[in-house]
């Protein structure tokens, strides 16, 4: 297709319309019923343009036409909505007012879900600047579904992959009007051209809207139209209608026992380099192997697993495909460093470096991935550092059952650590109860009210272990269960990660569905 020749027939004056056949003038194409309708733009975008939804929500009536129209359109069960509606209401009693909010595809200038993918299932259109996703491309990761910070990327578990909004692509380049904008029957939404330059330099009074996160996030280019100047306390009407996450208890798996491999051998490590202690060659093949086994069981999350090699391929970009690069570098340092130790154990020494350095890398990638705008409570130092600790703990207790010769340092390092998660669980609590922030206050009462016996339980157990390893009899038996103590703290912790954080999404439709990712 030459786009240039269409870009310069376009900026001439002649009117040309972007078909499945090719590219025909518009005045051949005259019988098309929405030739004449003004709510889509009658041209293409020029250069420095983009097509974008104008959603007037003072027309809106919140009838859910357009939530129909586009699940007919694109063949999507009733609970995957690609248009959903939610609701806003403020003033002061007598006068008070309630407004609807119909949300799509914001097809940013800064799309986060193409950002984040690993597969590069995320493509900007360049003539029409509609963001496309690619099911053939598309592995089941969700990580765009974390990444966006309206909730538009939604999971099919059926197929497997995740699906979008795309502006009814093949009818809008069709000259027919997407689904949404046809169905609605106050014409509240509207396809516009926006330059995107001048849209850069003074969006954000036009792109926010109450029950919207910020368009800081991505530079969403939706325009909504909401005189809100007589409105008094608007604000979004399902604040006390917050839901659990869901756990993704492979993951919980992955990330917990990784990080116990990267404690475990960069602790033996240590013990190596600096105490000159001989590591037992058994347990270290059995720490290699449960790394593997957790990178393995990590595809188990995905909808298409068959395809996980794709995960590395947009390494230059993605935490996630940085993640799982560092964690096979680290599994391939780490077999090499048990290998080593069999044969010739004083050369195993740069192996062990090398295992250690990966491992600390593969954390903070995977601890990188998670700090998302989109999810507050993950986007800040306590994600790392949860991760870190998560290491150091599991860890340095595992290490010290079989370096006898150095198992009371390590253990009181695992007491101290035990220690500092307590300590940095509370002050994350207190972060969260006294925030400001609806995402992450209400996050804060999910811990103090949903899952307070988990949070407490773990809070005050934490403690407990760590004076068990400092002042009892640390026999066999005793550390064995204590290693099973600390993996249980763990797990919990790591669930409570998952299933307390409160996402920033659009202001959420009468009954919230549970969703799948």
């Amino acid at each position: 297709m030459n786009l240039p020749l269409l870009q310069q027939a376009t900026e001439d004056g002649e009117q040309y319309r972007l078909t499945p056949a090719g590219i025909v003038p518009r005045r051949d194409r005259c019988a098309i019923a929405a030739e004449g309708s003004n709510l889509t733009p009658s041209r293409l975008p020029l250069a420095g343009e983009q097509y974008r939804f104008h959603l007037d929500m003072e027309s809106c009536i919140g009838c859910k036409c357009c939530v129909v129209a586009c699940n007919e359109q694109n063949g999507n069960p009733a609970d995957i909505q690609w248009r959903r509606v939610g609701e806003i209401e403020g003033g002061t009693y007598p006068d008070t007012v309630r407004h609807y909010l119909s949300m799509g595809c914001n097809h940013c200038l800064e799309p986060t879900c193409m950002t984040g993918c690993p597969v590069n299932a995320y493509t900007k259109d360049a003539l029409t600047g509609i963001v496309l996703h690619s099911a053939e491309r598309c592995i089941g990761c969700q990580y765009c579904t974390w990444n966006c910070s309206y909730g538009v990327p939604q999971y099919n578990p059926e197929r497997g992959v995740v699906g979008k909004c795309d502006m009814c692509y093949g009818r809008l380049t069709d000259g027919r009007e997407p689904a949404c904008v046809s169905a609605c029957p106050e014409e509240a939404i509207r396809i516009e051209i926006v330059n995107t330059s001048e849209w850069r330099r003074g969006y954000a009074a036009q792109a926010n809207a109450p029950g919207l996160p910020s368009a800081d996030d991505s530079i969403s280019t939706t325009r909504v139209s909401l005189d809100t100047a007589m409105l008094q306390n608007i604000s979004r009407v399902d604040t006390s209608q917050v839901e659990p996450e869901h756990p993704h208890w492979t993951l919980i798996f992955m990330t917990v026992f990784t990080q116990l491999a990267v404690g475990a051998i960069a602790a033996m490590w240590a013990s190596q380099a600096f105490a000159r202690v001989a590591i037992a060659r058994v347990p270290a093949a059995i720490i290699v192997l449960i790394a593997i086994l957790a990178l393995c069981a990590s595809t188990l999350h995905l909808g298409r697993p068959i395809y996980a090699f794709r995960a590395l391929s947009m390494w230059r970009r993605s935490w996630l495909s940085r993640e799982v690069l560092f964690f096979s570098l680290f599994a391939a340092a780490a077999i090499v460093y048990a290998g080593l130790l069999w044969v010739h154990s004083g050369s195993s020494l740069y192996a062990g470096a090398c295992a250690t350095v990966l491992g600390f890398a593969a954390v903070y990638a995977s601890a990188r991935l998670y700090t998302v705008a989109a999810r507050p409570m993950w986007n800040s130092s306590h994600t790392f550092a949860e991760f870190y600790l998560s290491a150091a703990f599991t860890g340095t207790m595992v290490s010290a059952l079989f370096t006898s010769a150095t198992s009371n340092a390590l253990l009181q390092m695992t007491a101290w650590a035990a220690l500092a998660i307590a300590a940095q669980q509370a002050v994350k609590f207190a972060w969260l109860w006294h925030s400001r922030v609806f995402e992450l206050r209400a996050a804060g009462e999910l811990l103090r009210y949903r899952f307070l016996g988990i949070f407490l339980t773990r809070l005050y157990t934490l403690p407990a272990l760590a004076a068990v390893l400092l002042l009892l009899d640390r026999q066999l038996w005793v550390r064995i269960a204590c290693i099973a103590v600390a993996i249980a703290l763990e797990l919990a912790g790591r669930y409570l990660f998952f299933v307390s954080v409160v996402p920033k999404n659009m202001a959420a439709p009468y009954l919230r569905q549970r969703r799948a990712a």
